[in-house]
């Protein structure tokens, strides 16, 4: 089998220097020559790094596991999702890590067991998990096991990285208020399922609260997150409500569902309906017409997120980084048709 030491000396250098350079490790600096050296004389040997020897050498995998539990969906098909896994792979592949990714299952109240048996293995070093749910068995699981974690969303984790999504949902409130609205529907989810949404919601009914409004009148179908819901949500609204002007979506992926079957319905979006979402997917600004929405700066939670694991590997016990969001206005949402 071919070894570190063989690779080393087909490129003239020392064993240590092979090594750091094949394990992608960021505490030294090697030339590019050098650099170039020793991944071609790996490549011409065939040499494969052996983790599991690294592990047992060094105690540690550099092997950071990305957790999103299966609620709705797969972390594969949640947008918001992926935007963070992205950015967690792509800090991992710059600084000589890893990325796992696991979408454990809570049946019945218990965690799948090959999450359970993932983390008694001691696989990961390092983990960050998605606790925009009610996800409380994993957690529990998680702090079993003394793993450090990093919890992404609302959670009684002291290690945590959140948006503040009560002000995201006073921000967008606000703007349809501003633009004339009174007749607004809401396309949420049921309470209690997803924290980060019901804090959306809370902010949203502060506004209404203060112009004396009385949020729990407006009309409410709740959604999963997914656009079919979205879509049918919105025709239930626009169906039991016909003089509505807004609807408010609790996420993009409704939202989008929301526009598509308002339209298919015959109601002009924005000239009709009013249409937010929540979120600032990729596709929001490419979508016809282009979503007003509340930017997380999903981009950068992956990042920073794994800035904050490093601190706790480290030994270190950071404060909970709350991200500030903004209001993004685009095309979905127009001064109310009877205040022009």
């Amino acid at each position: 089998m071919v070894t570190i030491k063989d690779v080393a000396k087909r490129a003239s250098v020392a064993v240590s220097t092979a090594s750091r350079i094949l394990s992608n490790s960021t505490t030294e600096k090697f030339s590019e020559a050098t650099q170039t050296r020793v991944l071609r004389a790996s490549l011409e040997l065939g040499y494969r790094v052996n983790f599991a020897a690294r592990a047992l050498a060094s105690g540690e995998t550099r092997i950071i596991a990305s957790v999103f539990p299966r609620i709705y969906d797969t972390p594969f098909t949640a947008l918001a999702s992926l935007q963070i896994l992205s950015g967690i792979e792509a800090f991992c592949s710059e600084n000589g890590y890893h990325t796992l990714l696991s979408s454990p299952r809570i049946i019945d109240g218990q965690v799948d067991s090959g999450f359970v048996n993932m983390l008694a293995s001691g696989y990961p070093d390092g983990m960050i998990i998605d606790s925009h749910f009610q996800i409380d068995p994993i957690m529990a699981v998680v702090e079993q096991f003394g793993i450090p974690t990093i919890a992404l969303g609302y959670s009684s984790h002291p290690y945590r990285l959140q948006s503040d999504n009560f002000l995201g949902g006073e921000l967008i409130m606000q703007h349809i208020l501003e633009l004339g609205h009174r007749q607004i529907g809401i396309i949420a989810l049921p309470d209690g399922v997803s924290p980060a949404a019901d804090q959306r919601l809370m902010g949203m009914r502060v506004i209404t609260d203060a112009v004396g409004l009385d949020f729990a009148s407006f009309p409410r179908v709740n959604g999963n997150f997914s656009s079919d819901s979205g879509a049918t949500a919105a025709a239930a609204l626009v169906a039991a409500q016909p003089e509505l002007t807004a609807i408010l979506a609790i996420n993009d992926r409704m939202a989008m569902g929301a526009i598509l079957q308002l339209q298919a319905l015959n109601y002009p979006i924005p000239e009709r309906l009013s249409v937010t979402g929540f979120d600032d997917l990729p596709r929001a600004s490419e979508f016809n017409p282009s979503i007003t929405t509340i930017n997380q700066q999903l981009a950068s939670w992956g990042k920073l997120s794994m800035q904050l694991l490093l601190d706790v590997m480290a030994g270190q016990q950071p404060e909970p980084l709350v991200v500030q969001p903004r209001l993004v206005i685009r095309k979905s949402t127009a001064r109310c048709p009877t205040h022009n």
